[in-house]
């Protein structure tokens, strides 16, 4: 019954979501140990275990309010928001199950195919692809548009990396993700389950798995953190963690760059990829005056603020068509 198969996929996808914690803190530690042995050049820098714990979680980045905003806001969406996570398995297994019936009736398929193996493998890289790509136009539309903007500006406040700035996100921009992510991979789920005979939950476990072991291969933890590492010219595939903090910088070049989740292909093709050098990105931020004011420092405007800019502007936006409509020859002097 779709209910039942709704409810299984949306669990499902959630539970294999989760990336384990276990693995989070040892890619950070391991990846705080790979910068600082032969990434740190610093001349001055001490080479001894005080040294390290300065690299490695610096009290003015660790201890900032930036940091505090980030633990906040974790918990909060989290156990608040956990809800808009099961969005996007519901979408795609409601939006699949209608393209099936629709691609049963053109086509006659009574046999299906086998999948071995290797098959699996490469049913798997498919789906996390498609779920990649919907990361990746959700992620560029939030940048190019002017009122999604000023929902994703609360993930860009963050004035010092740590890896819980991940979930330093607006709802609105939650809610975004999952319904990309759930509109783009209806289309491999719909052929998957049509070829091969494969259920939707096995194909969303399927696509958690691969997400999983990608974000673990690229070091997905260590994209919000200090360490500049890059992955050479693998940067050209994936998002390395010094691509994503070239993403994060307040220099204007960097703005709309790098908009990856993992895979940088996506911004090799839009023309938005940037390959940074090793020390190119000082200063973390949004890049205007909204940093040194520190709008964003305080958890309620973190909710509210979007949400009233974007109020201000429509209104704006409304009064200029109405003058334009109604006074047409003023127009051309405003």
């Amino acid at each position: 019954m779709p209910i039942v198969s709704d409810v299984i996929a949306a669990v499902t996808d959630f539970a294999m979501a989760r990336i384990n914690i276990l693995l989070m803190m040892a890619t950070f530690v391991s990846g705080g140990v790979f910068a600082f042995l032969f990434l740190l050049t610093d001349a001055s820098a001490s080479r001894n275990i005080r040294g390290f714990l300065r690299f490695f979680m610096p009290a003015s980045g660790w201890l900032s309010h930036s940091t505090k905003i980030d633990v906040l806001l974790y918990f909060v969406i989290k156990f608040s928001f956990r809800w808009v996570a099961l969005f996007a398995a519901i979408l795609t297994t409601f939006l699949a199950e209608k393209a099936g019936v629709a691609l049963s009736a053109w086509f006659q398929f009574d046999q299906k195919l086998q999948a071995g193996p290797v098959t699996i493998v490469i049913l798997c890289i498919i789906m996390f692809m498609f779920s990649d790509l919907g990361e990746f136009i959700s992620h560029y539309t939030q940048h190019k548009n002017r009122y999604l903007w000023e929902f994703h500006k609360v993930h860009h406040s963050a004035t010092f990396l740590t890896p819980l700035t991940a979930s330093r996100v607006h709802p609105v921009g939650v809610l975004l993700d999952a319904v990309f992510i759930g509109v783009c991979r209806v289309i491999p789920v719909t052929l998957i389950v049509f070829f091969y005979g494969f259920s939707i939950v096995e194909l969303l476990a399927m696509q958690a798995s691969a997400s999983l072991v990608f974000s673990l291969l690229t070091l997905g933890t260590l994209q919000h953190t200090h360490f500049s590492i890059s992955f050479g010219i693998l940067d050209r595939i994936f998002i390395s963690p010094r691509m994503h903090q070239v993403h994060h910088s307040v220099a204007r070049k960097h703005w709309d760059k790098n908009m990856g989740s993992r895979l940088s292909i996506w911004d090799w093709i839009a023309g938005t990829a940037y390959l940074a050098t090793r020390d190119e990105v000082h200063k973390y931020g949004i890049g205007t005056v909204e940093d040194e004011r520190g709008d964003y420092q305080r958890i309620w405007w973190c909710f509210l603020g979007p949400i009233v800019k974007c109020t201000v502007a429509l209104r704006r936006t409304v009064a200029r068509t109405k003058r334009m409509i109604l006074h047409p020859e003023r127009a051309g002097g405003e």
